[in-house]
């Protein structure tokens, strides 16, 4: 398997599994080649490893492999083989191997707008905008570039699914405007009527 993120960024892993799925798995691993030996397994068999009692503790190995040999690179490759993995969840079955994995840049740039304010983002020509996440609401502790209106107590309501919103309206862009209230979400505002909302915006430029 190889895993592979554009320039400036790095892999960061977050999920590892190993075995097969259903009837045909992963259809990309399925061939004319017979997916049971001498009948041994059906071939609608699940087998996701490792299923037994010390299940937990050995994903947490298999993720702790495949972070030992990707993690922070720009690009890795391991073998499939049930050997590199200390274990064959379904023999004679043929299997895959999954993961989930982000491309983390090395550098992030921030920026906060507040209540009705625009964030502009801009990349250099050849770039194009990357969100890592976005904020719309309020934090308790982390409000002082939008400080409260006078007599107004402070609270922490933030709204779900900014960061989904924000990648839609600016994700593979070079440039791109976000104005800051809930009409850019399109639900209701998650603070209090006389509560000072904010957006803060967590990105990078990449190619």
């Amino acid at each position: 398997m190889t895993l592979k993120c554009p320039p400036g960024t790095t892999i960061l892993v977050e999920h590892a599994q190993y075995g097969r799925t259903g009837m045909h798995g992963i259809s990309k691993c399925n061939s004319s080649v017979p997916l049971m030996i001498a009948g041994d397994k059906p071939t609608n068999h699940t087998c996701i490893w490792p299923q037994s009692v010390q299940a937990e503790c050995n994903v947490h190995s298999l993720l702790q492999m495949v972070v030992g040999v990707c993690q922070k690179k720009r690009q890795c490759k391991f073998n499939t083989d049930p050997k590199t993995f200390q274990g064959d969840p379904c023999p004679g079955l043929r299997k895959y191997i999954e993961v989930a994995y982000k491309c983390r840049p090395y550098e992030f740039r921030s920026k906060v707008a507040c209540e009705n304010e625009v964030v502009n983002l801009v990349c250099h020509p050849g770039q194009r905008v990357a969100i890592f996440s976005a904020a719309f609401g309020r934090t308790q502790y982390e409000s002082l570039q939008c400080p409260q209106p006078l007599g107004v107590q402070e609270e922490t309501c933030m709204m779900d699914f900014t960061t989904e919103t924000v990648m839609q309206l600016c994700h593979g862009k070079r440039r791109c405007t976000v104005v800051a209230n809930s009409t850019t979400f399109g639900r209701p505002d998650p603070c209090s009527p006389d509560s000072k909302t904010y957006l803060k915006v967590v990105y990078t430029c990449g190619e």
